[in-house]
């Protein structure tokens, strides 16, 4: 295993579902790694803010099976592995990787379905950074990103934007909650936005020649209070492309499902390749 700027990278371990430990690159040696994906699939992406909660897991078991899809992302998990590697099992998928949360926040998590050609490149406490390998389309970059929600470390969440661009040329779709805005739109009640938090926002996205993947359905994804004369509603989860990635799934589709619990709505994104 080894360090990059506090990320780390390469010959990690992950469990399946039987929670067997394996080195990556045991753990794709295997049938597995050669039936590959004709390219269309699903994955959910949520802020599930706990998977204490009661409602947490048998609604993610729920979106699984309603929407047949083959990746999950979890963010703010709020546990440690052996939770993931029970959940795995639960919701019927084959692999796993998680970052445990520190202290009482925090925690990522990825799970996929062995029909997937997925390797880990590297990893920190604020995204999970993916190769899918696909026979058809050829590599391409899936990324579960957290941005800092604290207003005083944003700047810190763009520079990993910019770090994990400058890692490869691969096409690449970065989805999460990113905790930021693009645009006043992105915010419906209570204060209005730093302007200065937008701009910051627009010109990361702008350097890593990155493209918002607009969203079907309802447009906020997080909501506080609603129904109420303090009610608010703000765009913080999303999905960002590179041209290269809308070139091979260009009939994709980002939309919200309804939320099963806590503030933030879950992420549907459908990949369709090119005919």
């Amino acid at each position: 295993m080894s360090s990059i700027f506090g990320f780390q990278s390469f010959m990690l371990v992950v469990k399946n579902k039987c929670g067997v430990l394996k080195t990556m690159k045991q753990h794709f040696i295997g049938r597995a790694w050669l039936l590959g994906l004709p390219g269309e699939m699903n994955i959910i992406a949520w802020n599930c803010r706990g998977l204490g909660n009661v409602k947490a897991v048998p609604s993610i078991k729920d979106m699984v099976r309603v929407y047949k899809s083959d990746i999950v992302i979890l963010i703010e998990t709020l546990v440690s592995g052996n939770k993931i590697s029970d959940l795995c099992y639960t919701i019927g998928f084959d692999n796993h990787f998680s970052v445990d949360r520190i202290g009482r926040s925090g925690g990522l998590a990825v799970l996929w379905r062995n029909s997937v050609n997925c390797s880990l490149i590297n990893y920190s406490q604020n995204f999970i950074n993916l190769q899918i390998q696909d026979p058809t389309l050829g590599n391409w970059r899936l990324t579960a990103f957290y941005g800092y929600s604290d207003s005083g470390r944003r700047r810190e969440s763009w520079d990993l934007l910019r770090y994990l661009s400058n890692l490869s040329s691969s096409p690449w779709c970065i989805i999460g909650d990113f905790n930021d805005h693009l645009s006043t739109a992105d915010k419906r009640g209570g204060p209005d936005r730093p302007s200065w938090l937008i701009r910051g926002f627009q010109n990361v996205v702008t350097y890593c020649n990155l493209f918002d993947l607009p969203l079907i359905e309802y447009q906020f994804t997080w909501f506080k209070s609603i129904g109420t004369t303090s009610s608010k509603e703000a765009r913080l989860d999303r999905a960002l492309i590179t041209s290269s990635w809308h070139s091979l799934f260009s009939n994709s589709t980002l939309q919200t499902l309804a939320a099963p619990v806590l503030d933030h709505t879950p992420l549907l994104l459908h990949l369709d390749p090119i005919p």
